[in-house]
C-alpha cells in the first residue's frame, strides 16, 4: 500500500525540536499541495502542504529549490525525502518549517494518502472534559465592561511605538542618479551611491527631513487582510532571516518614495483613500510595486492614467527615470516631442541633458527650425558647462535645425565657439555645424545684429541709443577670428544689398526720364493742333 512508503508520525519528527537538522530524520512525507507566493516584485517564493498519511504541515520551500517547482519535479501528490530542514516558533507562536533539502522519490501517487490533518491545529486545540465546553455564567460576564468598545483602532507610529507595536522599519533617504537603483537591498544591505536626481540636483540636498525615519507597525496588520504586503507576509514567515534577531527592516529610498512610504502605511492601516498628486504617483506605484500591495498598485496606475498631460509629463518624466518606468517615460518623452513649442522654457530647463535630448532628437519632435534654436539656446544657458560640444552639435543637427533665429544666432554662435575651443577644433569650413548656420543668420540680418548695436554705441542721444536697443554688443565677444569672419562676410551682404539699391535707383531714375520725354513730346503736339 502507497501509505506504507511514507515514514510513521514524520511530521511530528520535524517539529520536536527548533533548529536547523541535515540527515536527522530524513522522513519519507506526501507533497498535497503547492502555492505560489510573490515575495517581491522579482521574485516569488513557493509554499507546500507535507503529510505523512495522518499529520500535515505547511512548510517554506527554500528559494534554491524553486527550480524544481518551476521545472514540474515537484509537484502535487510527489514523494520527497526531507533530507536537510529548519525549524524555528516566532514570538506570535507561528511555526515555520522551512525545507533546505529533498529527494525526489520514484512513482507519483493518484492522490492524497491517506486522510490528513494540520497538525498546528490538533496542538492548539481546547481541551475538551466529558464533552462539555465551559463557558463564562452571567455573574462572570458582567464583570467584563464595554470599554473596549470604545478603544482607538491600532495604528502606525513615527519614532516612537505605539501600543503593541512589534515590527520596525527603518527608512533611509538616499540621493540616487536615475540610472541607479531607486530601492536599496530588499533587507537594508545595500544602498544607491549619491548622486544628481533626474532634475539635475540632488534630491537629498533639497530636503529638511531627516535622513533616516523609523516607523513602528504591527506586523498582523502589514501581513494580513485585503490591503495586506505580499512582501511583508512571506517576510514574516522566515525567521531565519537576519532582521527577525531585531524585528527591524531596514530599507533605503528615494527623497519623493520615501515622503510617500507613510501615505502607503496609512492605505494598509485604514480604508481612507490615498491623495494622489502629480508629484508622489510614481513613487506610490512604485512602492506598491516593491511591497507586493496589487490594489494600490492599480489605483496608482489609475490615477496617472487620468492625470497625465503636457503640464504634467515633465514631473512623470523626473520620476519614471528615477523608478526606471520605461513606459511612462517613453510616454512623457512622446508627449514633450510633440509639443515642445507649447512648453514653459523654465519646465525644459530643469530636465537633465540625457532626457533634454532625447526630446529634441525624438522621431515625434514636432518644432519649427529657428523655435527650435530659441529651445536649445535658452536650455544651454540655464545648464552651463553640463552642455558639451558633442551634445550641441546632436542637438543642433542640420536635419533638425537647418536654419537659427535672428536672437539665438549670436549667443549659439559664442557658445559654439567656446565648444570648440574647449575641444580644439576648427570647425569653420564645415556646413552642416551649428557655427555655420549661426554666422549665416548674422549675416542674413546683419543689420539687426551688427549694424544697429553699433550705432546704438555711437549715437551720443541717450535715448536714439535706447531706441536702437543695444546695451553692448555681442559679437565683440567672439573669437576675433570669427569677429573677421562675421564682419567680413557681413560686409559683402551690405555691399550686395547696396548695389541691388543703386540698381533699383538707377532703374527708377530712367522710368522717370523716360515718362518726362514722352510726356514732352505729347505735349507739344496738341498744342500745335489748338493752333491750326
Amino acid at each position: 500500500m502507497m501509505n506504507e512508503k511514507l515514514t510513521p508520525n514524520g511530521i511530528h519528527k520535524l517539529i520536536e525540536r527548533e533548529g536547523h537538522f541535515s540527515g536527522r530524520h530524513e522522513p519519507t512525507l506526501q507533497i498535497i499541495n503547492i502555492r505560489r507566493v510573490p515575495a517581491n516584485a522579482l521574485t516569488d517564493v513557493y509554499w507546500a502542504v507535507l503529510s505523512d498519511g495522518q499529520n500535515s504541515i505547511e512548510v517554506v520551500i527554500s528559494t534554491h529549490l524553486s527550480h524544481l517547482v518551476q521545472s514540474g519535479q515537484l509537484v502535487e501528490h510527489t514523494l520527497v525525502a526531507v533530507e536537510s530542514y529548519q525549524y524555528n516558533i516566532t514570538d506570535d507562536n507561528i511555526h515555520i518549517v522551512s525545507v533546505c533539502a529533498v529527494d525526489i522519490l520514484d512513482g507519483i501517487p493518484d492522490g492524497i494518502i491517506g486522510e490528513p490533518v494540520s497538525v498546528l491545529d490538533r496542538i492548539h486545540k481546547r481541551d475538551v472534559k466529558d464533552g462539555d465546553h465551559h463557558f463564562f455564567d452571567d455573574e462572570e460576564e458582567g464583570q467584563w465592561d464595554d470599554d473596549g468598545a470604545a478603544e482607538e483602532p491600532l495604528t502606525w507610529s513615527l519614532d516612537r511605538p505605539s501600543d503593541f507595536c512589534d515590527w520596525t522599519i527603518e527608512v533611509t533617504r538616499i540621493s540616487s542618479s536615475p540610472a541607479s537603483s531607486s530601492l536599496g537591498n530588499k533587507h537594508g544591505r545595500g544602498g544607491a551611491p549619491a548622486a544628481t536626481s533626474a532634475y539635475g540636483m540632488s534630491s537629498g540636498a533639497l530636503s529638511n527631513k531627516p535622513p533616516v525615519q523609523k516607523y513602528h507597525v504591527h506586523k498582523a496588520i502589514l501581513s494580513v487582510g485585503p490591503r495586506r504586503s505580499d512582501y511583508f507576509a512571506t517576510l514574516f514567515k522566515q525567521s531565519a532571516l537576519s532582521e527577525h534577531s531585531t524585528n527591524t527592516s531596514r530599507i533605503s529610498l528615494q527623497d519623493s518614495a520615501a515622503d510617500a512610504f507613510p501615505s502607503v502605511l496609512d492605505y494598509i492601516y485604514t480604508d481612507k483613500p490615498v491623495k494622489f498628486t502629480s508629484k508622489n504617483a510614481t513613487a506610490i506605484r512604485h512602492l506598491a510595486h516593491y511591497f507586493g500591495i496589487r490594489s494600490l498598485w492599480k489605483l496608482a496606475s489609475a490615477y496617472i492614467k487620468g492625470d497625465f498631460s503636457l503640464e504634467t509629463s515633465a514631473v512623470y518624466l523626473s520620476e519614471s527615470l528615477l523608478y526606471h518606468d520605461e513606459k511612462l517615460e517613453n510616454a512623457s518623452i512622446d508627449i514633450l516631442a510633440s509639443r515642445i513649442e507649447e512648453i514653459n522654457r523654465r519646465t525644459l530647463a530643469r530636465l537633465p541633458p540625457s532626457s533634454f535630448e532625447r526630446i529634441v532628437t525624438s522621431p515625434k519632435l514636432k518644432c519649427r527650425s529657428k523655435k527650435l534654436s530659441d529651445i536649445v539656446l535658452k536650455y544651454c544657458q540655464t545648464q552651463g558647462d553640463a552642455v558639451d560640444m558633442p551634445l550641441l552639435m546632436k542637438w543642433t543637427r542640420c536635419e533638425k535645425m537647418p536654419s537659427v533665429s535672428r536672437k539665438a544666432a549670436l549667443p549659439l554662435l559664442r557658445i559654439a565657439a567656446e565648444g570648440e575651443e574647449k575641444a580644439g577644433v576648427d570647425l569653420a569650413n564645415t556646413r552642416n555645424v551649428l557655427r555655420a548656420r549661426c554666422v549665416e543668420a548674422c549675416v542674413e540680418e546683419w543689420k539687426e545684429t551688427l549694424a544697429k548695436p553699433l550705432l546704438a554705441l555711437e549715437s551720443r542721444d541717450k535715448n536714439i541709443s535706447r531706441i536702437l536697443g543695444a546695451n553692448s554688443i555681442e559679437h565683440r565677444d567672439l573669437p576675433l577670428h570669427i569677429q573677421v569672419e562675421l564682419l567680413e562676410k557681413a560686409l559683402c551682404a551690405a555691399k550686395v544689398e547696396l548695389d541691388d539699391v543703386k540698381a533699383e535707383l538707377l532703374y527708377r531714375e530712367e522710368q522717370v526720364e523716360e515718362l518726362l520725354k514722352s510726356g514732352g513730346s505729347g505735349g507739344g503736339k496738341s498744342k500745335s493742333l489748338t493752333g491750326s
